[in-house]
């Protein structure tokens, strides 16, 4: 009987007992033992296999598991390799997601109750019956009660596990900045709730693994909390979590569903992500992995959506922590007649500035960084390296190399259809009017199924005409492909490029088919002239070289080889209007 597949399962022990497929990972506990600091913080993308890797210190280092240790560990690296440490703690875990945050009590209520479910947990597992003052009002001090008579009645010291540290502080800077600040900061009862777990590390606590997605709160942990190390881009723990392509290929193989078509697809869909500018490999997010694998299996072909809606929607609930509402920033001086004041423009410029990074993304796929920011400070201005680097920490970007310098670029296709769906999104929010996407994505049909692209280009022209002329003023060619491609990029029946490399040059926009029965794939090359700048001759010469371009691409070997299932378009904008739509034949 094959394995099942864990896809969405977090808990160790189940996963071995209950005969799902496990990648082994155990060799880091060995690593992770052998380091001189035993205060860890690890951080990674959403839904890549954090809590797993949790529950698997606990189930190693638990000193209730003594008796199915083999059945457990047995068959895995560290089950061969045993450390000193094993089975040698009380296991204390912690998890900070689901933290309420509407408001200062309730947050606080929230956390504390977090906490008091934390210790009566521990006090069940062991049978024991250590102090919960839950008549505390104080996170802290409920900490502070438990651990001083832990100290005193527990015969072996107790590791800390504190999965998703940060969840509720991500939630909170992205609309409650001053509640962040008030909570996490000099005074804030986070802080202080740290600093009895440092001075429990004096005593009782002699190990921690800690693990969240950014390092936005370790700044303000940092004076009352100073004694973890951040292996998060640490060389050595690049693979700890995520698959490498060999791993992928095992899977693949292991339920009979290999095939090289299969595993391009997966590789660029889900692959990508290096979490050291040195590292050698790249791994893959393997929630997404075993999305597909399952949806596979089900429906003998790629799945129509590449994300998964969970992981999807747990993407976008930390778009917030930077600016993706203004991906355009175009500077405005009066806002409804009125002048703005100084602030208020220097709010627009910073707008602005985010919004040119995000555009040189997703016209480029990277941009260039100078240092990653490791701390960051809540009362410092965020600026556009921290902006870089939150993307770096969310799993958006990922570290690539190229002559002593080192960018952030988009990991892979999925990543960048999130990134479009943004673009897409704010478009949609500065229209003068309510638009219906559906005719769009009926139009982006059309090219891949008719084999026709005048009812997108009308389509494209209508949204134009309904977008805010303060907006469509920043506008030039760059930002007519970004538009029509963030639009092309979100059908499933294709995987769709922009500035995609040939051998004559780059072309526009491809769209390559994902699966078989799609009739057409497409090239598309795009003009764009400014209204006030139009001419007959200038219309004229745009079509020429958008003629003379198509025709160097067909020239080269993978779109020649395409015979006449590729078409090949020309769309030529003047300002709003798509006034030359010409298949080349």
């Amino acid at each position: 009987m094959k394995k099942k597949i864990p896809y969405g399962e977090q808990e160790f022990e189940l996963l071995i007992k209950d005969n799902y497929y496990y990648v082994d990972r155990t060799e880091y506990i060995e690593k992770l033992e052998n380091l001189n600091e035993k205060y860890i913080v690890f951080l990674r993308p959403r839904k890549f296999g954090k809590t797993l890797f949790i529950n698997t210190l606990m189930a190693y280092y638990d000193v209730n598991n003594k008796e199915k240790f083999e059945n457990l560990f047995g068959k895995l690296y560290i089950g061969k390799n045993l450390t000193p440490l094993k089975n040698n703690y009380y296991i204390l875990k912690m998890n900070f997601s689901g933290i309420q945050t509407e408001n200062k009590d309730i947050l606080i209520k929230s956390f504390k109750n977090n906490v008091i479910a934390s210790l009566v947990d521990f006090n069940n597992r062991y049978k024991l019956e250590l102090s919960i003052k839950e008549e505390y009002s104080e996170p802290a001090d409920i900490i502070r009660a438990f651990l001083t008579d832990a100290k005193d009645i527990l015969n072996k010291p107790i590791y800390l596990l504190i999965d998703e540290y940060d969840h509720f502080a991500n939630e909170l800077l992205s609309f409650n900045l001053d509640l962040f600040r008030d909570s996490i900061t000099k005074h804030g009862f986070v802080r202080k709730f740290y600093e009895e777990i440092k001075k429990g590390t004096e005593t009782i606590i002699k190990r921690i693994f800690m693990t969240g997605v950014s390092p936005i709160m370790l700044d303000s942990l940092t004076s009352g909390f100073n004694i973890t190390m951040n292996i998060t881009i640490e060389k050595d723990f690049n693979r700890m979590l995520g698959f490498t392509k060999e791993e992928v290929i095992q899977l693949l193989e292991y339920y009979e569903i290999y095939s090289d078509k299969l595993l391009k697809e997966m590789e660029e869909n889900y692959n990508g992500y290096k979490f050291n500018e040195n590292a050698s490999k790249t791994v893959y997010n393997p929630d997404m992995v075993f999305y597909f694998i399952i949806k596979y299996q089900k429906e003998k072909r790629p799945p129509q959506k590449i994300i998964d809606d969970n992981i999807l929607s747990d993407y976008k609930k930390v778009q917030n922590l930077f600016n993706l509402g203004e991906l355009l920033g175009v500077t405005i001086e009066k806002e409804n007649g009125k002048e703005l004041t100084k602030e208020q423009r220097e709010k627009e410029s910073s707008k602005r500035t985010i919004g040119n990074l995000l555009n040189e993304i997703l016209l480029t796929g990277r941009t260039e960084l100078t240092e990653l920011t490791t701390i960051f400070n809540p009362g410092k201005r965020i600026d556009i390296k921290d902006i870089k680097s939150l993307l770096f920490y969310l799993g958006f970007m990922t570290f690539e190399m190229e002559n002593l310098r080192t960018y952030l670029k988009i990991p892979n296709y999925s990543m960048r259809k999130i990134f479009s769906d943004y673009f897409t999104e704010y478009i949609e929010e500065k229209l003068t009017e309510y638009i219906d996407s559906e005719p769009i994505e009926i139009a982006v049909r059309n090219i891949l199924l008719d084999g026709e692209i005048n009812t997108f280009a009308k389509e494209i022209e209508n949204l134009l005409s309904k977008l805010d002329n303060r907006i469509f003023m920043g506008f030039d060619e760059k930002y007519i492909k970004i538009l029509m491609y963030s639009y092309l990029i979100l059908t499933p029946f294709a995987m769709v490029k922009m500035e995609y490399p040939v051998e004559g040059g780059y072309v526009d926009i491809a769209m390559f088919k994902r699966y078989e029965e799609v009739p057409y794939e497409a090239i598309i090359e795009i003009k764009y002239i400014k209204q006030n700048e139009y001419t007959e001759s200038k219309f004229k010469e745009k079509i020429a070289q958008a003629r003379e371009q198509i025709e160097r691409y067909k020239k080269s070997y993978e779109l020649n080889s395409k015979n006449e299932r590729m078409k090949k378009f020309i769309i030529i904008f003047v300002g709003k209007e798509a006034k030359f739509v010409e298949e080349v034949k």
